[in-house]
This record gives C-alpha cells, sequence and structure tokens, in this order.
C-alpha cells in the first residue's frame, strides 16, 4: 500500500481519536490540525467543505432553538411522558419508538436529552431495570435523523443524489427509512427486553441500595414546573414547518424554478428550500412562542447546534481532503469490494459515523463514494440508517445523560470502552434498518 496513503490515513485516524478526547468542539478543532498537516505536510489538494450541511444545521437549530426558548420542546416532553407514563409496563418498547418519532421529527437527537429521566423514573418506578428502556432508546436517537426530513444528514443526502439519474424525492427516501426505523427500534426493544440482571437481583444496584446511593422513585421531569403557555403554539408551528418540507418534498410541481418558468429550468434544491423555510419558521416561532432574539441564542439547542457545526466543518473538511488526495486508490479498493459486496459501502457509513460521531459527516464522506461506484439511490437511501453507528464508542452527550441519570448504576460504560450500554441496541437497529430499508427499495423502486 502507498506509504503516503497510511500516513495520511494516521493522520485522519489521530485527528478523529485526539478529537473525541478533547470532546465538544474538539473533533472540529482537530481535524482542522489534520487538513492543514495534509495540506502543508503532504502538499494535499484541500478537500471540498460541507457548506450545504453547514447551512442546514444553522437553519434547523435556529428554528428548533426558538422553540425550545419558547418551552415548546417541554410542551413535546409533557406529551412523551403522558403517552409513556399510561402503559408504564410497556416502556421498554414505548420509549425507544417515542423518542425516534421525537427526534426524527425535530430533526435532532438532542430532543432525547429531556425524555430520559422520564424513561429512567418510569422504568425504576415499576421495577424495570433502566437500562432495558434507556439503551434502546439513545440508540433510537440515533438512526431516527435517516427518517427525519429537517435533519442535517437528510438534507445533505437529497442533495448530493440529486442530480442522480434515478433521484428519489424526499417522501419516497421516507418511504424507505421511517418504516425500516421503527421495524429496527422495536426488534431492538423486544432483543433487549430480557437483557442483563432484573433489578432486584443486580449487585451493582443493591450495593447502591444498601448504602443509600440511591434516591427513592419520583418525578424529575418537565412537569415539576409549570410549562411555558407559548410552547403548544410553538411546537405546533415548528411542526407544520416539517410538514410543509415533506410535501414540497413529495410534490416537487410546488418548487420553483431558479429562473423564469421553463419546464427544462432545474427547480430548486431541497436544501436551499429547507434552509429558507426553516429561518422562516424560526420567525414564526418567535412571534407565536413571544420569544425575544437574544433568548434563541441563549438556548442550549443553540450552543448544540454550534458544537455540531464545528465538529462537521473540521471533520468532514479532514475526510475529504484524505479522500480528494488518495481518490484513485481508495476508489479502485472501494470499487472492487463493493462490486462484489455493495453492503461494505453500510458497513463504512457504521464505522465513519462511529469515528466522527457525526451522522452528517458519515452521509458528506460515504454516499458521494457510493454514488461514484455506481449504486443505485434508493440502495443508498436504505443504507442511511447505518450513521446510527455515533454511538459505537461512549463518546455522545446523549449516552453520557443516560449513564448519569440512571443511578441504579445498570446502564454504564465498561472499562473496555465498546462494551457499554447502548452497543447492542445500536447493533441491533442499524443492521435491521438496513435490510429492512433494502427490501422496501427492492419492491418499491
Amino acid at each position: 500500500m502507498d506509504t503516503i496513503l497510511i500516513l495520511e490515513a494516521l493522520v485522519l485516524i489521530g485527528a478523529i481519536y485526539l478529537g473525541v478526547r478533547t470532546g465538544g468542539i474538539g473533533l472540529g478543532l482537530w481535524g482542522a490540525v489534520g487538513v492543514l498537516i495534509l495540506l502543508f505536510v503532504f502538499q494535499a489538494p484541500s478537500g471540498d467543505i460541507p457548506r450545504d450541511a453547514i447551512m442546514v444545521i444553522l437553519a434547523v437549530i435556529t428554528a428548533a432553538s426558538a422553540m425550545q426558548a419558547a418551552g415548546g420542546i417541554e410542551w413535546m416532553v409533557t406529551v412523551a411522558e403522558k403517552i409513556i407514563r399510561s402503559r408504564p409496563a410497556m416502556v421498554n418498547f414505548l420509549a425507544p419508538v417515542i423518542t425516534f418519532l421525537f427526534c426524527a421529527g425535530a430533526g435532532t437527537g438532542n430532543i432525547a436529552f429531556p425524555l430520559l429521566p422520564v424513561i429512567y423514573e418510569v422504568a425504576y418506578e415499576r421495577g424495570i431495570r433502566p437500562e432495558r428502556a434507556l439503551g434502546p432508546s439513545v440508540a433510537a436517537s440515533g438512526i431516527a435523523l435517516a427518517a427525519s426530513p429537517v435533519s442535517a444528514a437528510m438534507a445533505a443526502f437529497v442533495g448530493l443524489t440529486s442530480a442522480q439519474g434515478d433521484v428519489l424525492s424526499l417522501g419516497q427516501i421516507l418511504m424507505i427509512t421511517i418504516p425500516a426505523g421503527l421495524v429496527a427500534v422495536l426488534a431492538s426493544a423486544l432483543l433487549y427486553n430480557k437483557w442483563g440482571k432484573d433489578l432486584q437481583a443486580d449487585e451493582e444496584y443493591l450495593r447502591r441500595r444498601e448504602a443509600g446511593l440511591i434516591d427513592p422513585p419520583g418525578k424529575i421531569t418537565a412537569t415539576d414546573h409549570e410549562i411555558n403557555p407559548h410552547g403548544k403554539p410553538a411546537a405546533i408551528v415548528f411542526l407544520c414547518g416539517v410538514l410543509a418540507i415533506v410535501v414540497l418534498g413529495m410534490f416537487d410541481q410546488f418548487i420553483p424554478p431558479y429562473g423564469p418558468v421553463d419546464p427544462d429550468n432545474p427547480k430548486l434544491s431541497l436544501t436551499t428550500l429547507l434552509i429558507v423555510l426553516m429561518l422562516v419558521v424560526a420567525l414564526a416561532v418567535m412571534y407565536v412562542g413571544k420569544v425575544k432574539p437574544a433568548q434563541v441564542l441563549e438556548a442550549p439547542l443553540t450552543k448544540s447546534g454550534l458544537t455540531a457545526i464545528i465538529a462537521l466543518l473540521g471533520i468532514a473538511w479532514l475526510a475529504n481532503t484524505f479522500i480528494a488526495d488518495n481518490n484513485d486508490t481508495i476508489m479502485g479498493a472501494l470499487t472492487e469490494i463493493a462490486t462484489d459486496s455493495p453492503w461494505f459501502l453500510a458497513i463504512a457509513m457504521f464505522i465513519v459515523a462511529g469515528m466522527t460521531t457525526s451522522q452528517s459527516a458519515s452521509v458528506n464522506t460515504m454516499i458521494p463514494l457510493g454514488m461514484s461506484l455506481g449504486i443505485a439511490t434508493p440502495t443508498l437511501a436504505a443504507y442511511l440508517p447505518a450513521m446510527g453507528g455515533v454511538f459505537l464508542l461512549p463518546a455522545n452527550g446523549t449516552q453520557l445523560a443516560a449513564v448519569e441519570i440512571d443511578q441504579t448504576g445498570s446502564t454504564k460504560i465498561g472499562k473496555y470502552v465498546l462494551n457499554h450500554s447502548f452497543l447492542v441496541p445500536t447493533l441491533i437497529q442499524c443492521f435491521v434498518a438496513v435490510v429492512i430499508g433494502l427490501g422496501i427499495a427492492r419492491v418499491m423502486f
């Protein structure tokens, strides 16, 4: 193998490793260090900056942050809580499904954070091992973005594949990813339903209980305080914006052309449409929710979005630069593998998502490779849930939050790093979703 390629790959892997260890925006900053090394030391050509994905994240997070500032996310959480608490014995199944649907609707996995205490409390109150509900729920927040019409990863996929001969509308893509994701989430909940020892037989739980380290069951959810009355209308406006994007993605005859009305003129890209619609939705949410501009900037989701943008900018730029400088070698190897085993791309997406902790980086890095290898767009759409591999390593805020919330100690990160509570649900969901997605794609397209 080319020595230069190996050295550049070590730079890529090293930047990812150091970025994950640094945490937060560190992933993007170390990615920038890697780009600098490739440019100046190896004289590599600069890869593409993921501008579209960055703009989508910025627009979606602005709208979601406005909704959060108005209390919309709290209202959504209370709705989810009522559903989960209505059938407490079914928490192991209801919690992952609700998490999947809410994250898909909001376009961000961050909405899972306020759901975690609800899931933990309901499981604990019923004497159910909390890990059995929390593990699949956290994993569901990862693959949910493959079924979201407003996620940055979905916008990147639509934008990248829009020039393909077998281009799919947003509605057609969702017809593959939504049912595939739901089946996968239920499969993981079923297979994880008996995972680990029952709570009353768990040594760590018994130790903590005897030591008085565990609080008795009690509601510590968003409903402990008064919900902003503007939260509900703000959330409804946001969800109407999401619905509008889905409808326009399904019926592109309503999308205006670039220039004068002409059947031969190309339509506005869905990425561009998503950006402008989300910014308009953000303004509408601010008025309906009585939110001031400063409150949007102070919302927790704004910080999360900025972190995602910086991480994506650095690490995706580094990956694109590495690929650009080794295109022939990489493409040759991947072409040979993909010709015999096209499913290999799904595994590659899973690994890249895990290494970068970013669904968008995985899509922006691997989908162009799949397109150049001649893999059909419906097949690529079926591979999208593989980006749930973001939970391969215990380096995600949602995972760490779930571990901290579970006072019983059943949800944990093992001393061998990979043996954490979220690995098995993540593997099950990604595998089942891709298989089901491929089946749907073959039948429908």
